[in-house]
């Protein structure tokens, strides 16, 4: 069974103490805090899997979500869309092929992509080993 990001975010687990699990943003402004390695539990197999370091509002209530990736071998997140919300990925890993208003590139480890706001975009794993990678989700304010 295959899992978009999005499906992902339903299913992680409690993030780190005081977080809450599911889409709505932890109570209160992010505390400054180290996400440890260890104390994050990552949900999906092999071919898919992912763990959310934090969803909550900044001191100026703007909603921000920071979360990993790691796709198997042609492994894509999920079918393009767009959204509103703004999207910054860093590849740690492999290689992601991304797909962005039509057009498609590899990006490498070391590489930082930008989807921005209501751009039909989606990525997949362009390599034969895992590729891993952060988003960092820019959600802005509630309406």
């Amino acid at each position: 069974m295959e899992f978009s990001r999005r499906d992902l975010g339903f299913l992680l687990p409690a993030l780190a103490a005081g977080n809450a699990a599911g889409q709505s943003p932890q109570a209160g402004t992010l505390a400054s805090k180290v996400y440890h390695n260890g104390q994050i539990v990552y949900e999906g197999d092999a071919k898919k899997k992912g763990r959310r370091f934090f969803y909550g509002k900044t001191h100026g209530g703007f909603n921000l979500e920071m979360h990993e990736t790691v796709l198997g071998e042609g492994t894509e997140t999920h079918a393009p869309h767009k959204h509103e919300h703004e999207e910054i990925v860093i590849v740690v890993e492999g290689a992601v092929e991304t797909y962005l208003e039509g057009k498609t590139e590899v990006a490498e480890a070391g590489s930082v992509i930008y989807f921005g706001s209501n751009q039909m975009h989606s990525a997949r794993n362009a390599g034969r080993a895992p590729c891993r990678y952060y988003v960092v989700e820019l959600r802005g304010k509630e309406a």
